[in-house]
């Protein structure tokens, strides 16, 4: 397993999600029911992509994958996003994301 590219999609998909929740924020839209669904569904759709790149071989390979990708995301939020929500990891639509982030690597797998 290649750690520098899977810890960089794993970021990839932080950055990605930091700028749809940032954005969703500036526009004062973030409260808004639609707008969880949209958090939730770009980071299922991200992860879904970046799988898609990262071809994991078998299960056990892309479960690896989705790990990795929830504890990159996680420690980028420890570190960062938390400085500006406290509250953030009793977010529902947070751990939803990760929860998606983590099973898409699943669904791209190869088939045998």
């Amino acid at each position: 397993m290649n750690w520098k590219k899977t810890i960089g999609f794993g970021a990839l998909i932080w950055v990605i999600m930091f700028a749809v929740v940032s954005a969703l924020i500036g526009f004062k839209v973030f409260d808004l029911s639609w707008a969880k669904i949209v958090t939730v569904l770009a980071a299922g759709i991200s992860s879904y992509i970046f799988a898609g790149y990262a071809r994991p071989e078998n299960s056990s390979r892309a479960l690896m994958f989705g790990i990795s990708w929830v504890l990159t995301g996680f420690i980028l939020d420890w570190f960062i996003s938390l400085k500006f929500n406290s509250l953030l990891f009793y977010s529902r639509t947070l751990w939803a994301g990760y929860v998606l982030i983590f099973l898409a690597p699943l669904l791209r797998r190869r088939k045998n």
